[in-house]
């Protein structure tokens, strides 16, 4: 079983410097124009395209049950291993600690309505690594109601992903 600690820091948007969460940030302030929150419909995945393969969008639900379902998953984004998929409820996330971690962060972004910008600090077997997190609050209605998140994420390099992925296998 692969053992592992998640920390996340709060860092300003004007510091994001990887070029996918950029374009991303870029295009969400423009587009919320001011407002609390973008209505999802108002969204323009054609705007940010060379930025899809990083995000998800993930919605808050009450029925058919009560999570936060991933309605879109970007290439780069999803990870089958760890239940991270199109579908998919963050809540059925594996192992534990990555899905307390995921849960506790979408939920509290959902909460606050406001852009969030992380450098999360992982340990995994005793080997650290670091990524970025970019969550951009969506509303599914018209109002500054927040129960949607455009979720960007640079992980780190293919290598560490796949040795994860084979310490999961093998346990």
């Amino acid at each position: 079983m692969v053992t592992g600690r998640l920390s996340a820091v709060e860092r300003p948007l004007d510091t994001i410097q990887e070029p996918p969460l950029v374009i991303l940030r870029d295009y969400w302030r423009e587009a919320v124009a001011g407002r609390a929150v973008l209505p999802s419909a108002e969204l323009r995945p054609e705007r940010f395209a060379k930025a899809l393969e990083h995000t998800a969008l993930v919605e808050r639900l009450e029925s058919p049950r009560r999570g936060h379902r991933i309605r879109l998953c970007g290439a780069d984004m999803e990870n089958r291993d760890f239940g991270i998929l199109r579908g998919a409820f963050l809540e059925d996330v594996r192992p534990a600690w990555y899905r307390d971690h995921i849960v506790e962060q979408v939920e509290s972004a959902i909460a606050r309505a406001a852009p969030v910008y992380m450098q999360i600090s992982a340990e995994l077997d005793g080997k650290a690594f670091a990524f970025t997190r970019l969550m951009l609050p969506l509303g599914s209605g018209t109002g500054d109601v927040c129960d949607m998140l455009l979720v960007a994420t640079v992980r780190p390099s293919d290598g560490i992903v796949n040795a994860i992925r084979a310490r999961m296998t093998l346990a």
